[in-house]
């Protein structure tokens, strides 16, 4: 039997650029908010009830600021004796975002809007300009130079894969970093290309989770759960408007995990349902504080992918947000993932489903699709 490898990602709490509407890029100058502070505490008494019977073997960090202040709230949180030791990681830093780093969304938007819908619409192609210094004799001459941030974001992660794999076989290891970093760490695990990049959510100490067994297995159990954090779902991260849609599987369900699920989705606005015929024996249970929310049959248990564009097309807009239900096979909604994230079809059973538990996308106008969570 292959030794199982288990990662677990935390994204750095809320930092003082979070609240500005700053980038932050590779720059230290950020800091944790009190918020920030007090999630990270959070997510700390979460992984100790999570890992109790397993313990962090070993835990890895970015250098920068803010994350060192959330690495170090988690393993206050974290019994004494089971405190693991902590490697910093040059790696593990943000993506580097040279001329944008300090400078707010709307100025990036307006100073460089060509390389921002690049950046938004092909983060594979997306180039900055950096300047580098050169000193042809007496005189000091500088040569404007360009370099692919996501593309490089992405060499890194692969680098630190090959580092850490082998060395930590059958360990548990958290690691503590950035959203982009994550992100990166996350498809280049999975086999996902830099153009898809901005297709997975990592909120401020969102938490995430690979298996690995062996060397050639891998499985996607957890991404971005913030319930550690006392939210219902995690909160949009851009756009307020659009459709977000929730994915629950109909396998596994009984009456005490939708009158569970029921209760949790109590104060989030629920405006459609989507159910094949196995699911909607549930409906009643998983709606009863929805009683005005539209139900939808549907015949065909693979009914996701059929109606993916015209959900697309005909259910949202900018104006508001919607929120919808599907109900439907495992299998479906694994397909629907990881076509949303940029992988093959194929590959659908890289995504570890669990029973019971909540997927979300949110689709917009402005953006991407992104998957807000799984398992969350």
């Amino acid at each position: 039997m292959q030794p199982l490898t288990r990662v677990i990602f935390v994204r750095h709490g809320r930092s003082t650029f979070n609240d500005q509407g700053r980038y932050q890029g590779s720059s230290n100058q950020a800091v944790l908010t009190p918020t920030g502070i007090t999630t990270s505490q959070q997510v700390g008494q979460y992984l100790k009830h999570l890992l109790s019977d397993a313990p962090i073997h070993i835990m890895y960090s970015s250098p920068l600021q803010r994350v060192q202040q959330t690495a170090h709230e988690i393993v206050k949180a974290l019994p004494i004796n089971e405190r693991p030791p902590m490697v910093i990681s040059d790696e593990l830093k943000e993506i580097s975002l040279s001329l944008w780093e300090g400078l707010t969304y709307t100025q990036v938007k307006q100073r460089f809007s060509q390389q921002y819908q690049c950046w938004q619409q092909r983060p594979h192609e997306f180039e900055l300009p950096i300047q580098t210094e050169e000193h042809p004799g007496n005189s000091l001459a500088v040569r404007a130079a360009t370099y692919f941030p996501v593309q490089d974001l992405y060499q890194k992660a692969r680098q630190f894969w090959h580092n850490l794999l082998s060395r930590y076989l059958g360990c548990t290891i958290l690691i503590v970093s950035h959203s982009g970093t994550i992100h990166a760490l996350l498809s280049t695990a999975l086999g996902i290309s830099p153009a898809h990049h901005h297709r997975l959510q990592q909120s401020n100490c969102g938490v995430s989770e690979l298996i690995f067994s062996g060397s050639d297995s891998i499985q996607l159990h957890q991404l971005n759960q913030t319930a550690a954090l006392n939210e219902t779902l995690p909160k949009l991260k851009v756009s307020k408007q659009g459709l977000r849609l929730l994915l629950l599987a109909s396998e596994g369900l009984t009456p005490r995990s939708c009158q569970r699920l029921a209760e949790r989705l109590k104060v989030s606005p629920i405006d459609f349902c989507l159910s094949a015929d196995e699911g909607q024996k549930w409906l009643s249970l998983l709606t009863h504080y929805h009683p005005k929310i539209l139900c939808l049959g549907v015949q065909k248990a693979d009914f996701l992918q059929n109606w993916q564009q015209s959900l697309c097309q005909s259910r949202y807009s900018d104006e508001k947000l919607t929120t919808g239900l599907a109900i439907a096979p495992t299998t479906s909604i694994q397909k629907l993932l990881i076509q949303t994230m940029g992988g093959a079809l194929h590959e659908c059973d890289r995504i570890a489903l669990r029973p019971k538990q909540l997927s979300v996308i949110h689709y917009s106008h402005s953006q991407c699709p992104v998957i807000q969570t799984i398992n969350g």
